[in-house]
C-alpha cells in the first residue's frame, strides 16, 4: 500500500484565520446561484408548457397557472439578483485577499483548498508536496489570524512577526 493510498480522515480543527471563512462562502453562495437558475430555468420551461395549452375561449378571467407561474418566476428573479449582488460583493472581499498573497504557489493552495473546496490529494499532487509539507502549509494557513500575516517561503511557510509579536518579546 503507497503512501499516497491511505484514505485521509476528516478531522475536526480549530481555525483562526478569518480570510479562510469568507473565502469558504464563495463556494456556496455559488452553489446557490447555480440552484435558483436550475428552479428559473424549470419556471420557465413551466410558463412556456402553461401558454403553449392556453386555447383562445372566452373564459372567466386570466388563467390561475400563468398567474402563478409570472409570480413565482418573479420572486426567483428577485432572489436571483440579491444573491448575485452578495455573490459579487463576497467575490470582491475574496480577490483582495487572494491577490494580497504574493506567492503564486500559495494563492494556488488556497484557492484550491478554500474556494473550491478540492480534496487534499489533488492539491498535493498539483503542487507537488509531501504529506507533511502540505500539513504544514494548512496548520500556518489556518492558524494564522489572516492571510496577510503568513509568509509563504515556496518550500518553508513563515509567519511574519506582527506588531503585537513584537510587543510581547
Amino acid at each position: 500500500m503507497g503512501y499516497d493510498s491511505v484514505p485521509e480522515v476528516s478531522e475536526t480543527r480549530e481555525i483562526r484565520n478569518r480570510d479562510i471563512l469568507l473565502l469558504a462562502d464563495i463556494f456556496y453562495i455559488m452553489q446557490d446561484i447555480c440552484q435558483l437558475e436550475q428552479r428559473r430555468e424549470w419556471q420557465q420551461g413551466r410558463l412556456y408548457n402553461i401558454s403553449q395549452h392556453l386555447t383562445g375561449m372566452p373564459g372567466s378571467g386570466s388563467p390561475k397557472g400563468l398567474d402563478d407561474a409570472f409570480a413565482i418566476l418573479s420572486e426567483i428573479d428577485e432572489e436571483h439578483n440579491q444573491r448575485i449582488k452578495e455573490y459579487a460583493r463576497q467575490l470582491r472581499k475574496a480577490q483582495k485577499i487572494i491577490n494580497s498573497i504574493e506567492s503564486r504557489s500559495m494563492r494556488t493552495f488556497v484557492t484550491m483548498k478554500y474556494v473550491m473546496n478540492c480534496p487534499d490529494t489533488e492539491i498535493r499532487k498539483e503542487l507537488n508536496m509531501t504529506r507533511r509539507g502540505f500539513d504544514r502549509a494548512r496548520a500556518s494557513i489556518e492558524n494564522a489570524k489572516s492571510m496577510a500575516s503568513v509568509k509563504w517561503q515556496e518550500r518553508y511557510i513563515l509567519a511574519k512577526e506582527t506588531d503585537n509579536d513584537k510587543d510581547h518579546m
